[in-house]
């Protein structure tokens, strides 16, 4: 999903992808589920090139972003790729560190006017502390202005969690979240096939929002698209709630 919709927005732009690397990840199955690449009738309709390119990496057991960065899915796109540092010693250091991987991933992206920040669990609760080694699998609000420079659109990662109110309500309690901070949320894509994700727009011109809810149309019941105005008027339902 994520590929499809960078895909998508992309065309036209310089895209940079800030991969939020976790080490030590082996014992669970962030990114292995590719079942749906045995499921050709089912999915390679909405993006032919992109199934054939990711059938390929398949193929070959190549499963590590550099697969991606070696072939034609992002074609022309700038990858941050290092590790985030988030395991220093002392703790104390940590919050240091994350910041240093902060400002180098500012210069290798420093020419694009599209960045895909892509971490494991997406934006962080207002309770994360960055000494912790679990705070290198989420973006900060801080994180997100610091990378955000001038017209640029910045695309979020977001893997919901089972926050009470479901997750409609999530992605308004997060659009209430960035925007509270200064942010400007275009909008958001949400993602349902297997684990439910949102895909936050941050200072998306009219052009990236018109694709996004074209996007949103060829995929159907398995993508929505969800315009500030409409995240805005559930934000204000809730408050008064």
């Amino acid at each position: 999903m994520k590929f499809a919709i960078l895909r998508a927005l992309s065309p036209g732009r310089r895209l940079g992808v800030v991969c939020w690397l976790f080490a030590d990840e082996d014992h669970n199955a962030d990114g292995g589920h590719r079942e749906y690449l045995d499921r050709h009738s089912e999915w390679k309709h909405f993006d032919p090139p992109l199934f054939e390119a990711l059938l390929k990496i398949e193929r070959e057991k190549k499963h590590d972003v550099r697969a991606i960065e070696d072939s034609s899915v992002l074609p022309n796109a700038v990858f941050v790729s290092d590790p985030i540092p988030c395991k220093a010693q002392p703790y104390s250091l940590r919050p240091e560190e994350r910041k240093k991987w902060i400002e180098a991933a500012k210069t290798t992206v420093k020419n694009c006017n599209l960045v895909f920040l892509d971490p494991d669990n997406g934006i962080a609760s207002e309770r994360l502390k960055l000494t912790k080694a679990r705070a290198g699998k989420s973006v900060t609000i801080d994180d997100i202005k610091s990378l955000q420079e001038g017209n640029r659109t910045i695309v979020v990662y977001h893997h919901q969690t089972r926050l009470k109110g479901g997750h409609l309500f999530e992605i308004v309690n997060l659009f209430t979240r960035l925007r509270k901070s200064g942010v400007h949320v275009s909008g958001a894509l949400r993602a349902t096939p297997w684990s439910p994700r949102a895909f936050f727009m941050l200072n998306g011109d009219e052009e990236l929002q018109d694709r996004s809810k074209a996007l949103a149309n060829l995929w159907g019941k398995h993508v929505s698209w969800h315009s500030e105005n409409e995240l805005l008027k559930n934000s204000e339902s809730h408050s008064m709630g």
